[in-house]
């Protein structure tokens, strides 16, 4: 480098020296001094580039540099690729609600919260890194209260897990290829992908981990591949969430893979899911296979998306059989404000009953961060300003006030009571979100 810089530096020098004045003709009658040949000089070096790949928040040049900073070939760019690496990374989110339910039998007032989630990233270098992710979670299993301190709010692991990104450069420097593998308590693919562009989490999760009761992390190995609009995720783990440990020498694998066909910076991006699961639960090995797709379309005013997904075992009866489906809507018909409608509806083969929820809000924002220079939620920024996506569900931060109303009703084998009476309730909620990342270079 010292000898790039010294041989930048010469031609530098001598442009910059002071004209000599031309020497006085010769006087009439004495013959002209022969003329010398001219000194070839050494021509100007350009100078030095710095390529950055795509999904890079920010491309820092080397101590001293001043040459021109360009993107790579933006013909074949990765949609998938990892964010900036930061040295630590560092997101809380809170969903708190205060809620009324008028059901069946009698009503109920109720503050709570949804979620309490607090992570922690550190990634040393480029490749290698680390996450810890708590959330808060009640100490009792689902409608029961034999739990800590009887019911008590507790914090528990989320997610843990080592990874590394490695990334294969194509033509002319462009980023083609990328690569991510994780060890532990990782993030199931399925749910990322569906969470990635899904706003309305502080509504409802969504429908496959609503209805069919799919862990958002498991202790697994974790694989991905994205190339140019393409991603692919293969995950190997225990298949029992965090609720319970491996009950049996069955593992889980869960494969999913991701496309984004359209993409027009601020203006439309189409983004497509399926996913294959095949595995067992529970000291019986009960089957648990699953079949499904997922679309988003995002636009400036109004974001759309759609669930379906195929269950055959649901919970500990590996005999049922039931479809999953789900839809969602988001306007923004102005800064600070979003409307919000949902359904989710859970059916059961052979008439066996359904399950059904519907719901709509109105959101205040009075309060965003932002990482993009559009403000769009879930978003990463290429080098050359265009949104993207990120393999993790990254958000930008934002506080949110909803008004929200949610009606659920349940029939046979979807009740949590088989045999009773069909159950109605309808929720009035008003629920403060937050979402604050904070990162350390």
């Amino acid at each position: 480098m010292r000898l790039v810089y010294a041989l930048m530096l010469v031609p530098a020098v001598v442009a910059a020296q002071p004209a000599e004045p031309a020497p006085d003709a010769p006087p009439p009658g004495e013959d002209k001094p022969a003329e010398l040949a001219p000194v070839e000089q050494m021509p100007s070096l350009p100078p030095p580039t710095v390529r950055r790949h795509f999904g890079s928040d920010e491309a820092k040049p080397p101590p001293g540099f001043s040459g021109q900073m360009t993107d790579t070939d933006p013909a074949s760019p990765n949609y998938f690729a990892d964010p900036a690496a930061h040295l630590l990374e560092v997101d809380l989110e809170l969903f708190g609600a205060g809620a009324y339910t008028s059901r069946t039998g009698s009503s109920l007032s109720e503050f709570r919260l949804d979620r309490g989630e607090l992570g922690a990233t550190i990634r040393p270098n480029d490749t290698l890194g680390a996450e810890l992710r708590l959330e808060s979670v009640r100490s009792a299993a689902e409608g029961g209260s034999l739990g800590i301190q009887g019911d008590s709010l507790v914090v528990r692991v989320k997610r843990a897990q080592v990874f590394g990104d490695w990334d294969f450069l194509g033509d002319e420097g462009a980023e083609r290829l990328h690569i991510h593998g994780a060890l532990g308590i990782t993030p199931d693919p399925w749910i990322t992908a569906l969470e990635t562009e899904y706003p309305l989490r502080p509504l409802s999760a969504t429908a496959s981990e609503r209805s069919l009761g799919w862990p958002a992390s498991d202790l697994a190995a974790l694989v991905r591949v994205a190339y140019g609009f393409v991603r692919a995720s293969v995950s190997v783990g225990n298949g029992e969430g965090l609720d319970y440990p491996e009950r049996n020498n069955g593992k889980t694998t869960t494969g999913v893979v991701e496309a984004v066909p359209l993409d027009l910076p601020g203006t439309a991006r189409l983004r497509l899911a399926a996913v294959a699961r095949d595995g067992s639960v529970g000291p019986a090995r009960v089957r648990e296979r699953r079949f499904g797709g997922a679309a988003t379309l995002w636009t400036a005013l109004v974001s759309l998306g759609a669930e379906a997904v195929q269950g055959y075992g649901i919970g500990d009866r590996g005999e049922l059989e039931a479809l999953a489906l789900a839809g969602w809507a988001e306007i923004r018909p102005m800064p600070k404000l979003a409307l919000a409608a949902r359904f989710t509806t859970l059916g059961f083969a052979g008439g066996g009953g359904r399950a059904t929820s519907v719901g709509g809000a109105v959101a205040l924002e009075p309060w965003r961060g932002s990482n993009s220079p559009h403000g769009h939620d879930r978003l990463c920024t290429t080098a050359h300003g265009d949104p993207r996506h990120c393999p993790y569900r990254r958000t930008v931060g934002n506080f949110r006030l909803w008004l929200a109303i949610d009606h659920t009703t349940t029939s046979g084998a979807a009740m949590p009571l088989p045999g009773a009476d069909p159950g109605d309730a309808t929720s009035f909620l008003l629920i403060a979100s937050t979402v604050a990342p904070f990162t350390v270079d």
